[in-house]
């Protein structure tokens, strides 16, 4: 038994971490909705002749998108692990940056396309992810909070029923008894019930 104690705690603790594991979001606000526009038409870089200018606010809600969606000990030697095989929109509303990242077609050309390979994201101007929704998953989550009303009793319009007033258990004497044999003819008393 102690021979094999060694090997199998190597293995359990190697499962301890997996390398792509995301953290789950503390409390994801289902108040926040990703707008319409996010998915629309967007400007890119005109040439490389221009600079392109990004405000400090934007880096950070795009890095911390990005290393959300692929963080650094997930970025194995395959295309689409590194985050330059994917495109990224911002749009900023108020003070939320959203943030959609979608793969690049033409990143990894030989090897197979991804069909569900982004996400969205809402990050706030602090920095605090707000909510986030990978391609592919419902857009709703599986779990709701629980409805304010949760657990209160449902008052029935048929509440004044006494619950002994049903038709099961003993009959009553308003039914035929022809009725209760379940359909077999009842024997006629002056033939002594034999067949004919």
């Amino acid at each position: 038994m102690r021979p094999l104690l060694l090997p199998l705690l190597a293995l359990v603790s190697s499962c301890s971490r997996h390398p792509g594991a995301r953290t789950a979001l503390p409390q994801e606000d289902l108040s926040v909705s990703f707008p319409e526009a996010l998915a629309g038409p967007a400007t890119a870089r005109q040439s490389e002749a221009q600079p392109a200018v990004v405000d400090g606010e934007t880096l950070r809600a795009l890095s911390i998108a990005a290393n959300d969606f692929l963080p650094m000990d997930a970025r194995e030697r395959s295309c689409w692990n590194r985050q330059e095989s994917y495109r990224y929109r911002v749009l900023k509303q108020s003070e939320v940056f959203f943030v959609s990242i979608s793969a690049d077609p033409e990143a990894c050309r030989p090897e197979p396309r991804m069909l569900d390979g982004g996400a969205r994201y809402a990050i706030s101007i602090e920095g605090r992810i707000l909510r986030r929704h990978f391609d592919g998953e419902p857009e709703a989550p599986s779990n709701p909070p629980p409805s304010p009303d949760a657990g209160s009793p449902v008052s029935s319009p048929d509440a004044d029923i006494p619950v002994g007033d049903t038709t099961w258990g003993a009959p009553t004497e308003s039914v035929p008894s022809s009725w209760l044999d379940g359909g077999t003819p009842s024997p006629s008393s002056t033939d002594g019930g034999m067949p004919r």
